[in-house]
């Protein structure tokens, strides 16, 4: 399954949610968060069944970035119940991507 774009209606429903929702804020002229893109798209084929893969672009939302405290991107926050559990700011690699969510969800 792909990662899932998202507006502000749909990360509010989603993050209120008992399932974890892992969600990529980053921007279009953001070049990182391009680079970065292909790794993500294999977490969302990976993890897909047990998480919500989602990216909110913070130029389309920006009301979402500034009540979550978004200052750098791209920014990958965990949530699950209405909570962020943590948060990675740009990651390396698919490697680091997996390590934060497998240490966030024990």
């Amino acid at each position: 399954m792909a990662a899932i774009n998202i507006n502000k209606e749909q990360f509010q429903q989603l993050t209120a949610g008992s399932k974890p929702v892992l969600v990529d804020f980053w921007a279009p002229w953001c070049g990182y968060c391009r680079r970065i893109a292909p790794a993500y798209e294999k977490i969302a084929e990976q993890y897909g069944d047990d998480i919500v893969v989602a990216k909110l672009n913070i130029d389309e939302e920006p009301q979402v970035a500034d009540k979550e405290q978004i200052e750098v991107i791209p920014t990958l926050v965990l949530y699950q119940n209405g909570a962020a559990l943590g948060s990675v700011v740009a990651p390396e690699s698919k490697a680091n991507i997996e390590e934060f969510i497998q240490n966030t969800l024990k």
